[in-house]
């Protein structure tokens, strides 16, 4: 009899052992397995569920670098994040505007975009910049602000202009200072750049085709 209770105690131990929330340097664990410190998986880990943090600032990131060591990505002494920002500042630009420069930025390791511009008179904080078409004064011409790949550097350039215009200050003639922001994006990191999608528009205005691969 005694063995027979003895049985059946083990068996409640174990159910309750396996339902029980574990604690590692945590005397309250708030899951089955509640870990405080390190831990070393010298095997394989599989996630085959992998829940959401409630800690966002401060989190880190597991990579793999090109030795496949999978590291802690640390963005403070990476010399790039995942998503990077850039403010370029043009001092004394030419009344014309910025028609290249080139920043150098690897085009096969990175992708750039502007996200936004601005310019003052040169030298100030005046805003007070007016544009004026070289070709008639009734023409209201648009802005060419963007980057593009140079295919002789193979790096990324950027231009900031207004299509045949000035810049100007009470109706003469004035140099800026260009002030440019740039979103500079990791390739194969957080980015992938995809093959050009070449669109045969056939003289229409309007046309439908197939999303892109993968899309």
């Amino acid at each position: 009899m005694k063995l027979k209770n003895f049985y059946f105690l083990g068996l409640f131990l174990s159910s309750a052992f396996l339902t029980a929330q574990v604690g590692i340097n945590n005397p309250n664990p708030q899951a089955a397995l509640d870990v405080v410190g390190n831990v070393i998986v010298r095997e394989n880990l599989f996630l085959e569920n992998p829940g959401a943090s409630n800690q966002i600032r401060g989190s880190k990131l597991l990579i793999q670098n090109t030795d496949s060591e999978i590291v802690k990505y640390d963005l403070q002494i990476s010399k790039y994040g995942p998503i990077n920002y850039a403010q370029f500042i043009f001092e004394n630009t030419n009344t014309n505007g910025l028609y290249n420069y080139d920043t150098k930025i690897s085009a096969s390791e990175y992708i750039v975009t502007v996200q936004g511009f601005y310019f003052l008179i040169a030298g100030t904080n005046n805003t007070n910049v007016t544009v004026r078409n070289t070709l008639n004064n009734n023409l209201i011409e648009g802005f060419q602000f963007y980057a593009y790949i140079d295919n002789t550097t193979k790096s990324w350039h950027i231009k900031g202009f207004v299509n045949n215009s000035t810049f100007q200050l009470a109706g003469n003639n004035s140099p800026i200072d260009l002030y440019m922001n740039l979103i500079i994006f990791r390739n194969g990191f957080i980015a992938k750049p995809l093959d050009a999608i070449i669109v045969d528009m056939g003289d229409a205005e309007t046309k439908t085709i197939a999303a892109p691969n993968g899309f």
